[in-house]
């Protein structure tokens, strides 16, 4: 999988374009599991706002950064 090695790249990172339903979501989320990194996705309600927004991002720093564990984030065109 071409995404396993962005993934598994240092700072690695990748931008996946192409028409709903091909599958992206699916493939990011099983390249992330065959490269044991935690795959984080912000989850939208209707009282999310920027303070969530702030909450959701600090958590995300606190894995990848202080914890150092791989992580993928995962967003997609409806979190927009």
């Amino acid at each position: 999988l071409r995404i396993n090695r962005l993934i598994e790249m240092p700072r690695g990172s990748g931008l996946l374009v192409g028409v709903g339903g091909s599958g992206k979501q699916s493939l990011t989320r099983l390249a992330s599991y065959i490269s044991r990194a935690m795959c984080f996705q912000i989850t939208l309600t209707k009282q999310y706002n920027n303070s969530a927004l702030m909450d959701d991002i600090r958590i995300l720093y606190r894995n990848a950064g202080h914890k150092r564990k791989p992580t993928t984030f995962l967003f997609t065109e409806s979190e927009i």
